[in-house]
């Protein structure tokens, strides 16, 4: 998913919480870009080595450009 569509989809998510009266958490928990890797496997094998060691509680790896993007809570 584009970084683009990923915010449009939140944007319209938070929206759509507005107009029906609940409220977002006070604070959510800040993602940061740990690394670019060439493909999803490896991306996806430094994500769960991280989560196995403790680093983090999940991850997420998607597609930026050629690369693979690895998302974590930081």
């Amino acid at each position: 998913m584009s970084r683009a569509v990923l915010r449009l989809t939140i944007a319209g998510a938070s929206l759509a919480a507005a107009l029906a009266g609940t409220t977002a958490p006070a604070s959510a928990a800040p993602v940061s870009i740990y690394g670019y890797y060439p493909s999803a496997e490896s991306c996806n094998s430094v994500g769960q080595q991280g989560r196995n060691n403790g680093l983090w509680p999940w991850y997420t790896c998607f597609q930026s450009g050629q690369l693979w993007a690895l998302q974590i809570p930081w």
